[in-house]
């Protein structure tokens, strides 16, 4: 999937893409540094989806990026200025309708939402080998703080990881969100938002059950585990070979998507099934297929971005419109031409 998921009553989380797996309770030597001195790289081609003449552009997009990239927009800046629409990734919202005051007031109820219940620990909730690649790892990567090890395992492993990939140069910076936006501004274009949306009705209520409530992060913090001990040079490679343009090479550095794993564990149990989280992922994925057959219905031209495991993945959703009847056009690799 994988939309992103705002919990404005919880958190918002970034999740890390997918891991390689590592040899259990070793830890690699640190990567070398990506070189990051790159100058207006010119990033992957753009996938055409065609009915007729009608096309949709598709960007695909990979975080993390080399830190610091300046990536050449000019080919998506040409295609948005024809655009009748732009269409994001799909998301999922769940969110509370209680007005400004009343956001106010569960401001109290929000301290501690990524915290442990019961003021445990890591070391109470996760596997002792898992614990023992964590203090490694964290002593590496955050060094002396302690406050990390009274954290939910998958709050945890974010900031982990966080701090990790910018030991090999990379950064969660959103790069070409900011080019687009930029973009669609000097269009008066606002991009179309594919939204699977709940609103809780008792926010307090919830919140307190959140907190309460038993999630299995501690796949998801294995999993994350696994990738900064043993992935972080696959995903210098992968974020060289975006801003290098070489499809090929992303191709090749698919891995197995974490995103599902750490999103399942927050969407998924009794506590998502009560209040409908765990029927937004597949809602929201039919909203963009919608989207996109209305745009293209009304437009001659229309631009989408998704992550790039939607674009390359035979059960992503570019695969699902080429099911559908839509004729599918991969970009050549910049490393080719």
């Amino acid at each position: 999937m994988r939309p992103i998921v705002v919990l404005s009553l919880a958190a918002s989380l970034a999740l890390p893409a997918a891991h390689a797996q590592a040899p259990a309770g070793q830890v690699a030597p640190a990567p070398q540094l990506l070189e990051t001195a790159v100058v207006r790289v010119p990033g992957p081609g753009m996938w055409q989806v065609r009915r007729g003449d009608h096309t949709l552009w598709i960007l695909g997009t990979v975080s993390p990026l080399p830190a610091g990239m300046a990536w050449n927009s000019a080919r998506v800046r040409g295609v948005i200025a024809q655009a009748g629409e732009v269409i994001a990734p799909p998301s999922i919202t769940v969110d509370a309708d209680i007005g400004f005051f009343g956001k106010l007031a569960l401001l109290p109820s929000l301290v501690g939402v990524r915290s442990l219940p019961d003021d445990r620990r890591l070391s109470d909730v996760v596997p002792a080998a898992d614990y023992a690649r964590w203090t490694a790892l964290k002593q590496r990567y955050i060094g002396r703080d302690g406050s990390v090890e009274r954290w939910r395992p998958m709050f945890a492993g974010f900031e982990l990881y966080e701090k990790a990939i910018k030991t090999v140069g990379l950064s969660g910076r959103n790069i070409v969100g900011s080019e687009l936006e930029a973009a669609m501004k000097g269009r008066g274009l606002k991009p179309v938002r594919p939204v699977a949306k709940i609103t809780v009705a008792n926010p307090k209520k919830a919140i307190k059950e959140f907190k309460a409530a038993e999630f299995a992060d501690a796949e998801c913090f294995r999993k994350t585990l696994d990738r900064v001990e043993s992935d972080l040079p696959a995903l210098a490679a992968r974020a060289d070979a975006w801003a290098r343009g070489d499809i090929d090479a992303l191709r090749s550095l698919r891995h197995q998507d974490l995103a599902d794993v750490c999103e399942r564990a927050m969407l998924g149990g009794q506590f998502a099934s009560k209040y409908g989280m765990d029927r937004l992922e597949a809602e929201a994925r039919a909203k963009w297929i919608a989207q996109v057959e209305s745009s293209l219905s009304k437009h001659r031209v229309a631009f989408a971005t998704l992550p790039m495991r939607e674009v390359l993945s035979p059960d992503g959703l570019v695969a699902a419109l080429a099911a559908k009847g839509y004729v599918v056009e991969a970009p050549a690799s910049e490393a080719a031409q």
